[in-house]
């Protein structure tokens, strides 16, 4: 593909409106960090697309300030927008905007020559790269260590700003790079804050939001279980609620493993899978097969009781593994409960009949 033909897909200004669309759906949910790293690209695309015209804003001034900015973005833990260490960090992007605009020609020869790393025997353009890969590789660790769909985003985003930095680029091929930087940080910004609304964080599965919404749109043949751990409160207080979020972190593949069913956080340590069509007719040999799968694995946790007396020292944890049963109640769409919520209020008095009936089993009303 020819650069006149990249240019003709990939107009200068649709770099820039990329990334100052995805600052602002950032900004509106609250993805501080996201905020920063975006700023800086979204000032960074304008320059190389040649907004404002004059001044020294052009791929200069984005070789030499924005390695070390979105570097020093990608490093900062996710705080506040008004947080002391952004409030320095966007006070340094004023000035470094100030100097591509406006500085002495003087200051700017000393910039050019010392930055990004004028000790180094590269060119700009390489030693830019570098750092910006580096910001991605601070991303991808974080993502690696802690999870989280914006990190895994920020990391995709950083790394085609790096390919448009590199210096055997073609000046043309960095404009189509940062608005594909662009489009990345939009769909890592609404697939992230999409998680967060209708994902439970702990157990991976969709949460009671999502639930709703899906009881909303059932109709035809449907059945609805609802699922409670066992003793679970007793479980928190004997080994501690670090202990009991292993636990839902373990249910929850389990419970999307049910064949022909689609598993929700209901709330607390209560879960409902919702089956629909011709899947009803094997729901319950579904969920008492997932029963059984789960009487029979172990969770791996560490109990750290807490001492009797204050004079006490407190135990080291210690790693066990811990037997967990799910008891469940199973209610289909009949002549006497039709809508979703009478299903589900169905299969909910079924949960309190296998409660009633010693736990670690399944009702079918």
């Amino acid at each position: 593909m020819s650069v006149a033909v990249i240019q003709t897909l990939s107009p200068a200004w649709i770099a820039p409106l990329a990334n100052g669309v995805a600052l602002l759906l950032a900004l509106g949910f609250r993805r501080n960090r996201a905020v920063l790293i975006l700023l800086v690209l979204a000032l960074s695309a304008s320059a190389w697309a040649g907004y404002p015209g004059g001044g020294h804003a052009h791929e200069d001034a984005v070789l030499m300030f924005a390695p070390w900015l979105l570097l020093a973005a990608a490093a900062m833990p996710e705080r506040g927008l008004l947080a002391r260490r952004n409030l320095l960090l966007l006070f340094v992007i004023v000035v470094a905007v100030w100097l591509s605009i406006d500085a002495p020609v003087h200051v700017w020869s000393a910039l050019r020559s010392a930055l990004p790393f004028g000790a180094l025997p590269w060119t700009a353009g390489t030693v830019a790269a570098i750092l910006i890969l580096l910001a991605a590789g601070l991303c991808l660790l974080r993502w690696a260590l802690r999870g989280g769909p914006m990190e895994a985003g920020l990391s995709i985003v950083l790394l085609c700003a790096a390919v448009a930095a590199l210096p055997i680029a073609h000046p043309e091929y960095s404009i189509p790079a940062m608005a594909l930087a662009g489009v990345c940080a939009l769909l890592a910004v609404l697939y992230a804050s999409y998680r967060m609304a209708f994902v439970d964080a702990l157990s991976g599965l969709p949460n009671r939001r999502a639930l709703d919404e899906a009881l909303a749109r059932l109709s035809g043949n449907f059945a609805v279980a609802m699922i409670d751990i066992d003793h679970f409160k007793r479980f928190n207080d004997t080994h501690g609620h670090a202990a009991g979020d292993l636990v839902l972190k373990a249910i929850g593949p389990q419970l999307r493993k049910i064949r022909g069913g689609r598993a929700y956080r209901y709330g607390g340590e209560e879960f409902c899978v919702l089956f629909s069509g011709a899947q009803c007719r094997g729901a319950a040999a579904a969920l008492e097969a997932a029963r059984l799968r789960i009487e029979q694995g172990r969770v791996r946790i560490r109990s750290a009781p807490a001492p009797r007396r204050r004079t006490q020292a407190v135990k080291r944890s210690e790693a066990s593994d811990v037997r967990v049963t799910i008891s469940a109640g199973l209610a289909s769409r009949d002549a006497t409960a039709r809508a979703p919520l009478e299903v589900l209020k169905a299969a909910d008095q079924a949960l309190y009949r296998a409660k009633a009936n010693g736990r670690n089993c399944l009702v079918v009303d």
